[in-house]
């Protein structure tokens, strides 16, 4: 039996928790919002659909195999990079750290800055390191093949560094070489794919659920599957003091870091700019 917590249950944490139990991902739903009538409302909805075990318990959190933590100010148009989303969403993070004392399950991280929490969290729940894990690789890859794509590109689209500005798209393990100025276009066409959808739809909801539950289902099965997501690196490809989107295979144990990657010269000094931006995030937390 499965159960899935989800810190946070609006328009990301109650969409994983339905699709999730839809798949058959979860047998069991724990769910916490600070805005009662969206806890209630996304319950109500959950049952009306399936016909599952809905809790509001949140004593009941450390029971669960895996909690989504999505709680927090989301980003709006006018917010122009997650990063800005940290001095409102550390208290949040801390109030949830609290709630997760005794949790021993899998925690997926999807508030922004999403890799800042994840360090956090790793830092401060008593989890393993593996154990804590920061979703945004995924999106940003399928989001990198469709830049790709529309290039006429093809190959094995990968995404690193942070979940933002200072993302990491690999070129080196495609097929074909990619001179620094399309490269340069292509990383500007993903840094801003989302805007078009928050400005549309006030947030990004079915690509960061559907990817969330793939790492749910990864994990569950055992599927040793490679990935992108934000992990601490401590000293994987050199990089120290902050978590970031690095090649990981996922299992029942968790994310195991790929270090055997060999980066080009672009994407090692990309790569080592997201790691020193987010260190010094991560410094004041």
């Amino acid at each position: 039996m499965t159960v899935l917590a989800c810190l946070g249950a609006g328009r990301i944490g109650g969409e994983v928790a339905f699709l999730a139990a839809a798949l058959g991902l979860a047998d069991e739903i724990i769910l916490h919002d600070m805005y009662e009538p969206v806890l209630t409302a996304q319950k109500l909805d959950i049952t009306h659909a399936l016909d599952i075990p809905v809790s509001c318990d949140t004593k009941r959190m450390r029971d669960a195999d895996f909690c989504i933590f999505s709680a927090g100010a989301a980003r709006t148009p006018d917010i122009k990079t997650r990063a800005d989303l940290f001095d409102a969403n550390l208290p949040v993070a801390r109030e949830a750290a609290e709630m997760l004392t005794g949790f021993g399950g899998h925690l997926i991280i999807v508030t922004n800055p999403m890799d800042v929490f994840t360090w956090y969290f790793a830092k401060h729940t008593g989890l393993a390191q593996e154990q804590v894990l920061g979703f945004g690789g995924l999106l940003d890859s399928r989001r990198f093949s469709l830049a790709l794509a529309s290039a006429g590109v093809t190959g094995d689209a990968r995404v690193l560094g942070e979940h933002g500005e200072h993302q990491v798209p690999i070129f080196s393990r495609l097929e074909i070489d990619v001179p620094d100025t399309v490269r340069n276009e292509i990383l500007t066409d993903i840094r801003g794919s989302s805007m078009p959808v928050i400005k549309g739809k006030s947030g990004t909801i079915f690509g960061p659920a559907y990817h969330i539950c793939s790492m749910i289902k990864d994990i569950a099965t055992d599927s040793h599957r490679l990935i992108t997501c934000s992990v601490p690196a401590d000293g994987a490809y050199n990089i120290t003091d902050c978590a970031l989107g690095l090649p990981v295979t996922l299992s029942r144990n968790g994310a195991a870091i790929d270090d055997s990657w060999i980066f080009d010269d672009w994407e090692e000094n990309k790569l080592r700019e997201a790691a020193d931006y987010l260190a010094d995030l991560c410094r004041r937390v």
